[in-house]
Formats: C-alpha cells, structure tokens, sequence
C-alpha cells in the first residue's frame, strides 16, 4: 500500500502507512525493506538528510540490503557526490554479481557520467544475465551508439526492434544506425516501418528525406 502510494505521489499518507508497518512490526520481521522506502519518500520529499539517515538505517539492520546501496547511491549521484555513488555500486557489484539491477543502475551511473564505453560493457553485461527487457536493451544500443560503437549498436537496435516490433522509436533508431553504418536501403525500410507505427513524426520525416536523397546521388 505504501509504495503504491509513493507513485501515486501521496507522499504524506506513504510515510503514514510505513511508520504505521514499523509499530506494528514483529520483533523477528527484518526491517530493512521499510527502512529504505521511507528514505525513498523522503527523497521525493526534497529531505535528502533524512532520507540518507533512513538508508543508512536500512544498511544497519541489513548490510547487504541492495536496494539500499541503489538508492543511497543515487542520492550521491543527485549532491554531486560521483566518487561515493560509484564506490557504492561497485560495492553492490561484488555483493550481488548476479543481480541484473545493479548492472543496470551502474550502467546508467556512467552513462550520465558520459562514460559511454563503460556504460555500454556494463549494460550488456545486465544483458547476459537474462534480461531481455526493451527500455534496457534500447539503452544499450543508444550507449554504443554515443560510445561509436555503431556495429554492436546496430545489433542492439535490431534486437530492441524483436522485443518490441510496435515500438516506432526503436525503427526509427535502427534506420538512423543503418543510414550511419552505410546500409541505406536497409535504412530505408526501417525508416518507413518507424512512419507505419508512427505517422508524420517530423524526426523519422526528415531524416528519410535525408537518406532518399543520398540514395539518389548514389543511384542506388
């Protein structure tokens, strides 16, 4: 009920229900899990001193509590504080080498440091561990992308494209790698299936205008 009403942004009646869950905990229910919910409503709040006091609070009872490395992580990240939110998913890495999740906040940690490379390897890393899940494998490909790594990203867009054959966005993006990689007519047609799934979109437009015109010149 409470993490349902932090995403419904119902903040005060979230902390209501959690404290409520505290008080009426079992002396043997680990309170860890709670702990780092609250520090997460605390965060949407804008309260980041009570909201890192919360986590840490989690890391006490459980200390190897991953979602509270994730989260307390993120709020270093959020104070601009890059060295301690890195040495804390480094940290979740070792504990929990198999979790998908770390690899993918880890990822998108470096990422947003503009460490495209290494952002890539750990992403597909989160990859190989059996999550095939779209926004993940779409965020690889566009890493790759930025990291010109335009092969490896062609591969990814192509199996974003499987995963989620409806999804414009991820036509749309295969046609652009194509068009980069110098598989025009390739491009061409993942151009057009990006405008059948999304008529009119004015990037898809203009970048098959580009591409028609390359084609043209070339005579191909």
């Amino acid at each position: 009920m409470g993490r349902l009403l932090t995403e419904q942004n119902k903040l005060k009646e979230a902390l209501e229900i959690y404290n409520e869950a505290l008080r009426r905990r079992p002396d043997d229910y680990a309170p860890q899990s709670i702990y780092n919910m609250i520090g997460e409503v605390y965060s949407k709040l804008g309260n980041m001193l009570e909201a890192e006091k919360w986590y840490r609070k989690a890391l006490q009872a459980k200390a190897d509590h991953i979602p509270a490395f994730l989260t307390l992580a993120r709020l270093y990240q959020h104070r601009g504080n890059f060295d301690k939110a890195e040495d804390l998913y480094r940290s979740a890495l070792t504990l929990a080498p198999d979790d998908y999740s770390v690899y993918e906040h880890y990822g998108q940690f470096l990422g947003d440091m503009n460490r495209y490379a290494e952002s890539a390897k750990i992403l597909e890393q989160a990859i190989g561990l059996g999550n095939n899940d779209f926004q993940l494998v779409f965020n690889a490909a566009n890493t790759l992308r930025q990291a010109n790594d335009n092969e490896r990203a062609e591969e990814y867009y192509i199996k974003a494209t499987k995963i989620s054959p409806k999804e414009a966005a991820a036509h749309m993006n295969l046609g652009a790698i194509y068009h980069l990689n110098g598989k025009l007519l390739k491009a061409e047609e993942s151009y057009l299936e990006a405008l059948r799934l999304k008529p009119n979109d004015s990037v898809t437009l203009s970048n098959l205008k580009k591409l028609r015109n390359l084609i043209a010149a070339k005579k191909l």
